[in-house]
């Protein structure tokens, strides 16, 4: 089991993603929110934008960053999703930002743990890619998936979110997301008061915007470096912010 550690609303742990999981009541979170590796070719935007193939797993860690091939990074996936059906209340939401390219391999396996696919929702950066020639990029996807018929949020969020990224200078993690595109994916899934839930946690950038927009957070990281990252970064975002 993780050994979890709280920090005021925060809940945090050193784990891989199904053993956290597993460790959460059932039904008892209102959504699960997670960046898991692309499996895109590349540990960077630039690496999958000129990457050939999928690379294959490596000496290195199990699952670890982008070290898998397309069918363990389903397996993983379709793995985590049958916890969150486990996890998420009636309503509730994982999203999973997903690469483009993707998209046709992980949607079926998600739903078919028996959550609905509700929406596909394109992240706009604002500003295109590393790239050449025409179509650079400049999006990213986020698969949206429900438990049941309801969903718990707000109804006041389009599928294109248009957010600019985080600056290389300000970035903790190399894949983080901007603070604003977190708030929004939260406040589009959760209640005030509500639960969010991410098991990818990279810095944390998740559980900072759960404090920012009054929500309770859980995550867990795999990697030591990345979650005392985490933990400074939940600690000095509890410290500035007015009770």
């Amino acid at each position: 089991m993780p050994a979890w550690e709280t920090f005021g609303t925060v809940s945090l742990a050193e784990s891989d993603a199904l053993t956290a999981l597993a460790s959460i009541t059932a039904g008892s979170v209102d959504a699960i929110i997670i960046d898991p590796p692309y499996c895109s070719g590349g540990f960077t935007e630039k690496d999958r934008v000129n990457a050939s193939g999928h690379m294959s797993v490596r000496s290195l860690n199990w699952f670890r960053n982008d070290n898998m091939t397309t069918t363990g990074l389903v397996w993983l996936l379709r793995s985590v999703a049958l916890e969150a059906h486990r996890t998420l209340k009636d309503g509730g939401s994982l999203c999973v930002f997903c690469d483009w390219r993707m998209t046709a391999a992980l949607a079926p396996a998600l739903e078919s743990s028996g959550l609905r696919w509700r929406n596909m929702v394109v992240w706009d950066k604002c500003f295109m890619g590393m790239g050449s020639g025409p179509f650079r990029p400049r999006h990213e996807i986020i698969l949206h998936f429900l438990k049941g018929k309801g969903m718990t949020g707000s109804s006041c969020v389009g599928n294109v979110i248009a957010e600019k990224r985080v600056s290389v200078k300000a970035k903790r993690h190399a894949t983080e997301k901007p603070q604003a595109l977190l708030e929004t994916l939260i406040r589009a899934t959760t209640p005030e008061g509500g639960t969010v839930v991410d098991v990818f946690a990279g810095s944390g950038s998740l559980a900072e915007a759960a404090i920012s927009t009054g929500r309770r957070a859980i995550i867990s990281e795999i990697s030591a470096s990345h979650i005392q990252t985490a933990r400074e970064r939940i600690k000095q975002k509890l410290t500035s912010s007015p009770p």
